[in-house]
């Protein structure tokens, strides 16, 4: 018995030491994600920001300059990110305040860590449903009622993380760590309640972002305060860093930061237009990636999770849609010939349903349904911006948009129905529906169109306020794939 006992304890003791180099060998993962700004940082050209903690991450990692999310609202962006699969292949193609929610149980970046032995931390809002598909799989929770209104001091996030870096040595594991940082989502706070940030955006205004399209007064005002935002996530992030550092984990740790979407402003959040779906991404490890790179290859916010599996030593399953970052840095490995992105508007009465795709020069925009682009409406109206100022074609869109990017940035000449580019909106619509074929959206039948459209206009059908139940869509789109 006695010698039973040892060779148990050796072969414990054995594989505690296995699996201690092995975490060892591993790296720690830092997500970060920020709310509702685009590119407005320091090393993406924005000069009238204080963001030295970030320009550095970009400076010794890779600064992707063509990156997108799938969805420019907050709970399908994240739903997107954390499941490796887009909003219309997992369902959740609204907000989950307003009982958008996944079809079935997905497994979710957490899930995937946890279970080759990552301890596992999550600071700020999970904010997709049901939460318990991030939330039974993390080990330590920090500032779980973050809200909008940056209540939560930078500092606090910054002790949530740090004790998730010490638990996580403590139990000889690494770490993945995913941090939401409420800052930059509106109501726009210049100064927070504990002083950040200490670096302000010169001046009493700042010039609205040339996308908005629109320039009053008090959009001035609110923009200085944006901007003002992004220098306080900046030095929430550097907090963090610092911490890093004096634990010594910074050289082992694979650092990931990206926005959900872009700034909620006119003609950004809830669109497909540069200024909701393309976002800052920087990847940081020097161990594996180049430094001060600038990528310019069409990347996806979906590539996040392969990149961490891959990099962990997880096989990336086959059914995941985007691919792993690594692959970039072969000069010969496939790049992405376009880039998807889709919106309903997020919540029934914001309901505008739009569908993009962009490749290395040209964005193509469908707009399936002839009525007025509500989600447009309450972005002019969130800032008082007056009628007579608003963009015509963005309130009451054609059924076609077509821009080049490379001449027209910000996307307000329409050349869909000029004779010349006919071929590239051809190639682009024929595009657009092999992809709805490769994913099965269900939007790619006009009788789902419809049915979602219906369900959103007759408030007898929305789900009841403080229930479990949710839409009605969900059964009606993917009942069958709920089968074995």
């Amino acid at each position: 018995m006695r010698t039973t006992r040892t060779l148990i304890a050796i072969l414990l003791a054995f594989a505690g030491v296995a699996q201690a180099a092995y975490a060892d060998d591993r790296p720690n993962i830092l997500f970060i994600v920020s709310e509702d700004n685009s590119e407005q940082i320091g090393c993406y050209g924005e000069k009238r920001v204080h963001t030295p903690h970030l320009d550095s991450l970009a400076a010794s990692g890779v600064r992707y300059e063509r990156a997108y999310v799938p969805y420019s609202v907050c709970s399908p962006s994240r739903a997107a990110f954390l499941t490796g699969l887009y909003t219309r292949q997992n369902g959740h193609i609204g907000l989950a305040t307003h009982r958008f929610a996944f079809y079935k149980d997905f497994k979710t970046m957490p899930a995937y860590l946890q279970e080759v032995g990552y301890y596992t931390g999550f600071i700020g809002k999970t904010h997709v449903n049901p939460e318990r598909l991030v939330e039974d799989y993390i080990d330590f929770r920090g500032v779980a009622h973050a809200n909008f209104n940056n209540t939560h001091s930078i500092e606090d996030y910054a002790r949530e993380a740090r004790t998730i870096f010490e638990n996580a040595a403590a139990e000889e594991k690494p770490f993945l760590a995913i941090i939401n940082y409420s800052d930059a989502h509106r109501k726009f706070i210049g100064t927070s309640k504990a002083g950040y940030p200490t670096v302000n955006v010169e001046g009493t205004e700042a010039e609205p972002l040339p996308w908005i399209g629109v320039d009053t007064p008090r959009l001035r005002v609110e923009m200085r305060n944006y901007l003002n935002c992004m220098n306080r996530l900046d030095e929430g992030i550097g907090l963090v860093l610092s911490d890093l550092e004096k634990l010594k984990l910074r050289d082992n740790t694979l650092i990931i930061y990206i926005a959900d979407h872009g700034g909620d402003f006119p003609r950004g959040k809830t669109t497909c237009y540069e200024g909701g779906v393309k976002v800052p991404m920087i990847v940081n490890y020097p161990k594996r990636f180049p430094e001060e790179k600038a990528e310019s290859s069409l990347v996806s916010t979906l590539d996040i999770l392969p990149t961490i599996l891959q990099e962990v030593g997880v096989e990336i399953p086959e059914e995941l849609m985007g691919f792993p970052l690594q692959r970039l840095q072969d000069p010969k490995s496939p790049r992405r010939d376009y880039i998807h992105t889709f919106n309903t508007g997020s919540a029934a009465q914001l309901t505008y349903l739009t569908f993009g795709i962009c490749d290395e020069r040209y964005k193509l925009i469908y707009n399936p349904v002839r009525s007025k682009n509500l989600a447009g409406i309450s972005r002019y109206a969130n800032t008082t911006i007056p009628e007579s100022l608003w963009e015509p074609s963005y309130i009451d869109p054609p059924e076609y948009e077509l821009y080049d990017l490379e001449v027209d940035p910000n996307e307000f000449s329409n050349l869909a129905n000029l004779h010349q580019f006919q071929p590239v909106r051809e190639r682009m619509v024929l595009a657009m529906k092999a992809f709805q074929l490769e994913i099965g959206d269900p939007f790619l039948l006009r009788k789902n169109i419809d049915f979602y459209m219906d369900e959103m206009r007759d408030t007898s059908r929305h789900p009841k306020k403080r229930s479990e139940e949710t839409w009605s869509h969900l059964q009606e789109f993917y009942g069958d794939r709920n089968q074995p």
